[in-house]
């Protein structure tokens, strides 16, 4: 006969549980049990199962609500198979507690009118990662991930390089990530932060489960893909449907105007592709990039913010590359013109400083009444 009431021990840390799988979906880059286990809520039925074994087993079993972008990722014929392994996993975790099991997992869509779901909890307490805090990403820039084959990393970093003049921080990985860093933990982070990829195809990358993977969490997050075609083969499962960027495998970086170009439509963001032009031209490394950046943000740029012209006096007076080039400051005062010109205000330059210039008052505004 079955006796229920007792009081169970895995319940309380399937939120615990749920959390150390996580760990080892993201190591091993399995990004579909990741999504499933980091976004869902959980609720955990008690004792459905019981037998006699060893003075009386129980099972129990848990529901796993997930959101519709997600389990429209899952194949319907699939979606048994990973609720089992996720199962197992959980199973794994609880091996030290006696006469206790996990029977079953489902996973099922969200919805706020079933009682379970209105009594389940959160799976993640993970933070996202603020991209300001990661050392992978240039403070300012697009975020772009620049998916590869490891044979092929100095061509992509060639890319990386290129793009950077135009305010882009590519995540190339391993030469992005500092020796110190624990590498898989950081391939996460710059997928979780990335505002874009670049699939840097050549014929070798579809052999890859990693780069497979990083497109697949790509698109499972909604995160646009670009592809840059650099031998024969076309771009690989869902990123076939779209065009590919030829480029050219010897010098990658002579493909760096037109993937700015796709950068900026698949984004769809002015305010981001200015930004980015306003953060490379303020770090410029020497007088020619200074010209060429800055020219580059004079024409592409309208209008700016309180907080970019900030940004803009702030990097002029630290940088030497900038307050030193007669480019800027010369007869033609471009920069001033410039300023003047996307503010609608009137600036004046004197050495390293910029200040704004003090409207003078009509000899009617100086009389007092």
């Amino acid at each position: 006969m079955k006796q229920l009431s007792r009081s169970n021990q895995i319940p309380p840390k399937i939120g615990t549980y749920l959390r150390r799988i996580d760990f080892e979906y993201v190591r091993t880059a399995a990004a579909i049990k990741h999504d499933i286990v980091a976004s869902c809520k959980f609720f955990v039925i008690e004792e459905t199962t019981y037998d006699n074994w060893n003075g009386g087993t129980v099972g129990h079993d848990v529901i796993l609500f997930v959101v519709e972008d997600v389990l429209r990722r899952i194949p319907l014929a699939d979606q048994s198979k990973i609720a089992d392994e996720i199962r197992s996993d959980l199973n794994e975790c609880a091996t030290s507690i006696q006469n206790e099991f996990l029977s079953a997992v489902r996973i099922e869509l969200v919805d706020e009118n079933d009682p379970d779901f209105q009594r389940s909890k959160s799976a993640s307490e993970r933070r996202q990662q603020s991209p300001d805090s990661l050392s992978i990403w240039k403070q300012g820039h697009v975020r772009l991930f620049i998916s590869h084959r490891d044979e092929h990393k100095r061509k992509a970093f060639e890319l990386a390089e290129a793009l950077e003049a135009f305010g882009i921080s590519s995540f190339v990985a391993h030469d992005t990530i500092e020796a110190t860093k624990e590498w898989r933990k950081e391939i996460l982070n710059g997928l979780e932060t990335m505002e874009i990829m670049l699939v840097f195809l050549t014929d070798s990358f579809h052999e890859s489960s990693y780069t497979n993977q990083e497109i697949g969490f790509a698109l499972g997050k909604g995160v646009p893909v670009i592809s840059l075609k650099l031998e024969g083969k076309d771009p690989p499962g869902f990123v076939n449907n779209e065009q590919a960027l030829r480029g050219s495998l010897t010098n990658p970086a002579s493909s760096s105007h037109a993937v700015l170009k796709l950068i900026a439509d698949k984004l769809g963001r002015q305010d981001r592709i200015q930004s980015a032009l306003i953060s490379a031209f303020v770090e410029s490394p020497d007088y020619t990039e200074t010209k060429n950046r800055f020219d580059r943000m004079a024409s592409a740029v309208e209008r700016i913010s309180d907080s970019e012209l900030s940004s803009i006096v702030a990097g002029f007076q630290a940088n030497s590359q900038l307050y030193n080039c007669a480019h800027l400051t010369s007869r033609y005062e471009r920069l001033k013109r410039f300023l003047d010109r996307a503010t609608g205000k009137h600036f004046v330059i004197e050495g390293r400083e910029i200040s704004e210039m003090q409207r003078r008052k009509s000899s009617l505004e100086a009389v007092p009444f």
